[in-house]
């Protein structure tokens, strides 16, 4: 190819990325893959950065009424989270999905997949919500929750599961538009809903006016309305077709084979965030052995780990959207090659990520606690788990290529054999066994992100993922 050549190409590309006049679908099955993964992947940092503060909100308040009040948020949150994962994980099979029909340019059955994700995941929620209302004092007590909190903490639950089904609806919202290649409005829905629950939570927690102190219900009323608010919104730009995809009535009629194929990509899925919320909390009972020290010297770098992996996330959605349409439109070439420059990307991220906490490794821990043992095992996280920074970013981008593929099941197995299969028993047997202490544990972290992303690599290189979940 002549110069010339590259810079008509070089042209096209631009006309491509900034036409108002092209889709979504046209940026991405065309444009620029880099910068199209960047325009893909940074609204999505955005959103997941306010989770976080979304969350940290409610704990902070709390924290003002003192330790029982935060300790009855938190005796719950596994329940919670595996709400989240259960929600989360079934609705991406509505990412895939849509991504796919969009890609070979078939806007009918997005839009019946709309509909279909809308049936299914609302009738699952309303389960979920049924069983948490009634019986979440019950499950309180077999996870052992003390006595002190657990009225607070059944009444923050009641509240959280009876909202449950505004919480589902803004998941499948935000999963079908991702699916479409829009990331920036369920991005400003989750900027608006944590400014909302920013300002309600000291209102509704310590009571101004007319409201009354409701303390830890305060909370939990904050964060359902605030998601309340953006699940309503959500499902009426679905139905008003605002942003592309149509939710109609015709579109809510059970068709019960693509519930079949929403169950098959969505419930590995929901299976594999569950299991690593399972995997993790068994991790951190072998932290607890080492002591309250080797716990907080963990939770920072826990913290400053989850930081970390917000670029990643980013693009691991960004990803899971490139391959899906580029599959759809029968461009498995450029679903690779977008999936490889993005692998790229983060691996490079990662990398100097790494490499400047390691230059300051200690000023880094001292930010979040100024106790010497606490920074001496801190830094020895960052040292070794440090550099399998990219390792890990190499999964989690090559499984949300996986995703978007429709192979859910590979995306699942390979959390399963980084947490289960090699990060916990050799975490215990390094620190424990041949007594290496908390370095055991770190090293146990650091080998299990480096094997999973040479066997994510090597079943990504063997191409049997490149065969769609839809049919023509």
């Amino acid at each position: 190819m002549s110069v010339d050549d590259n810079e008509v190409l070089d042209f096209e590309e631009e006309e491509i990325i900034n036409s108002p006049q092209l889709g979504n679908r046209e940026h991405i099955i065309n444009g620029p893959i880099v910068r199209t993964l960047f325009k893909l992947a940074w609204p999505v940092m955005i959103g997941n950065t306010m989770q976080v503060v979304y969350n940290l909100a409610d704990t902070f308040w709390l924290g003002k009424l003192g330790a029982d009040s935060v300790a009855a948020l938190s005796v719950g949150f596994p329940l919670v989270f595996l709400m989240i994962s259960i929600g989360g994980g079934i609705t991406v099979a509505g990412t895939t999905l849509v991504a796919q029909y969009m890609g070979s340019d078939n806007q009918k059955m997005a839009n019946k997949i709309t509909g279909q994700i809308f049936v299914f995941v609302m009738a699952l929620s309303l389960v979920l919500a049924t069983i948490g209302v009634l019986f979440n004092k019950n499950i309180l007590h077999l996870m052992g929750a003390p006595a002190g909190i657990l009225p607070d903490a059944s009444s923050y639950l009641t509240i959280i599961f009876a909202g449950l089904p505004f919480m589902f609806s803004f998941f499948i919202f935000s999963a079908l538009l991702r699916g479409y290649g829009d990331t920036k409005t369920p991005m400003k829905m989750v900027v608006f809903s944590a400014i909302l629950n920013i300002i309600l939570d000291p209102l509704l927690i310590f009571g101004v006016g007319f409201i009354p102190n409701l303390g830890v219900r305060g909370a939990a009323i904050a964060t359902v309305f605030s998601r309340a608010v953006a699940g309503v919104i959500g499902i009426y730009i679905l139905f008003t077709g605002k942003k592309g995809l149509v939710l109609s009535l015709d579109s809510l009629k059970p068709d019960f084979k693509e519930i079949k194929k929403i169950l098959i990509l969505g419930l590995p899925s929901a299976g594999e965030q569950s299991i690593v919320a399972l995997g993790m909390t068994l991790l951190m009972s072998i932290v607890s052995q080492f002591g309250t020290i080797a716990v907080a010297a963990y939770g920072i770098g826990s913290r400053i780990l989850s930081v970390v992996m917000l670029p990643t996330r980013g693009f691991a959605t960004a990803t899971t959207t490139m391959v899906g349409q580029n599959l759809g439109a029968e461009q498995s070439d450029r679903a690779e090659k977008s999936a490889w420059v993005s692998t790229g990307i983060i691996l490079f991220l990662l990398t100097l990520l790494a490499f400047l906490f390691n230059l300051f490794p200690k000023a880094v821990i001292s930010i979040f606690n100024s106790n010497p043992e606490v920074i001496k095992i801190g830094t020895s996280f960052l040292r070794i788990v440090g550099f399998s920074f990219g390792f890990l970013g190499i999964r989690f981008i090559l499984g949300g290529s996986f995703r978007g593929a429709g192979n859910t099941v590979i995306a699942m197995l390979l959390a399963i054999i980084a947490l289960w299969g090699i990060r916990l028993p050799l975490a215990h047997y390094l620190s424990i066994n041949l007594g290496w202490g908390t370095n055991g544990i770190w090293w146990g972290m650091f080998f299990s992100n480096f094997i999973t992303s040479i066997i994510a690599v090597i079943w990504f290189k063997k191409g049997g993922w490149k065969e769609k979940a839809i049919e023509e």
